[in-house]
């Protein structure tokens, strides 16, 4: 029952409509904070450790990708800057950085013969190659590409082509060598000496690097003159280097390469019976490298012939780095 003349509540309608749009504006601001921005995704650092020529130890730390594509020298080598159109010898291998997997790997076998051009090469490591200098060892990571979008990084050496050790005397009887700007050797002859009815040889520069043995394979620069009129009946100088296994080898050069050291030339004499010749040879091997692996009879690593994969292709393409690129079928000689 209602009593007259009583005061009336006043509406509480306006204060509690007031007190759930606070409430509402706190909520929206408490969901807010629970959505923070996503953080970015971590990119990988990549480390290389290692002498020059041996097998580098590769470190991916942080994330698994990379924002761009890189590249620089990680060693810079003391011989000459290397030019267009000339061989290379090199070893190198390539990680894909997302998985960590090994993708091409050349250091357990011989180096490969490449050449220094866009063709052989890849363009965008013949560009890092530019100016780069024998001795040298490089680096480059590539984000990949629409077909392989997984990054990789690759590090490669530029190995000389030449015997690189300290020289010794010549012995007497033998010819004696005159080397020319880019190591090629030219036999001089003793004049009015009849040839050794025998093979002999010398080292005539003695290598640091790893020893030859019998089962194993070899890169060589080699040039061959007759005893005769020093005519030059063979020779790898102005071409590109040659792989061969130690089996393949007449036996006055097995016998004078076994147990000699990567880095080492050698000046080999053999008599026409021996030489795999009518005419007694000299021959000058540069040993440039040396590995278990078997090369097929007569093999001359061409980069021109037998090489399906590049080292990093240009991004639009499929990012395939280089592989076991050692031809199965002789080459023609040079390159």
């Amino acid at each position: 029952m209602t009593r007259l003349g009583a005061p009336r509540r006043p509406a509480r309608r306006p204060a509690v409509a007031a007190v759930l749009a606070a409430t509402l504006a706190i909520g929206a601001l408490a969901g807010c904070r629970a959505q923070p921005e996503p953080e970015p995704t971590p990119t990988a650092t990549v480390a290389v450790a290692g002498e020059f020529g041996v097998r580098p130890t590769i470190t991916i730390a942080g994330g698994r990708t990379v924002e761009a594509t890189s590249s620089q020298v990680l060693l810079e080598g003391e011989g000459p800057a290397v030019v267009e159109g000339q061989p290379l010898l090199i070893d190198f291998v390539a990680l894909d950085i997302a998985t960590g997997e090994t993708v091409a790997d050349t250091y357990p076998g011989l180096p490969e013969v490449r050449t220094m051009s866009a063709d052989s090469l890849g363009a965008p490591l013949h560009d890092l190659l530019q100016g780069v200098t024998v001795g040298s060892r490089v680096e480059l990571v590539e984000i990949g590409s629409a077909a392989r979008p997984t990054p990789h990084v690759l590090v490669l050496d530029v190995l000389p082509l030449r015997a690189t050790g300290a020289a010794r005397e010549g012995e007497p009887g033998l010819p004696t060598l005159t080397l020319g700007p880019d190591g090629a050797p030219t036999p001089e002859l003793p004049q009015d000496e009849p040839p050794p009815t025998g093979t002999r040889f010398a080292v005539t520069i003695k290598g640091d690097g790893p020893q030859v043995s019998s089962d194993q394979s070899v890169v060589l620069q080699l040039t061959s003159v007759r005893w005769s009129d020093g005519a030059v009946v063979d020779s790898t100088w102005g071409s590109a280097p040659r792989s061969l296994a130690l089996s393949d080898l007449t036996p006055p050069l097995r016998g004078a390469l076994l147990e000699q050291t990567v880095g080492s030339q050698i000046l080999v004499v053999a008599p026409s019976g021996e030489a795999g010749s009518n005419e007694t040879l000299v021959t000058v091997l540069d040993v440039l490298a040396t590995a278990d692996v078997a090369v097929p009879t007569g093999t001359e690593a061409d980069p021109s012939e037998g090489t399906d994969l590049e080292p990093v292709p240009d991004p639009e393409q499929d990012l395939q780095p280089p592989g076991d690129t050692r031809p199965t079928d002789p080459p023609p000689s040079g390159q």
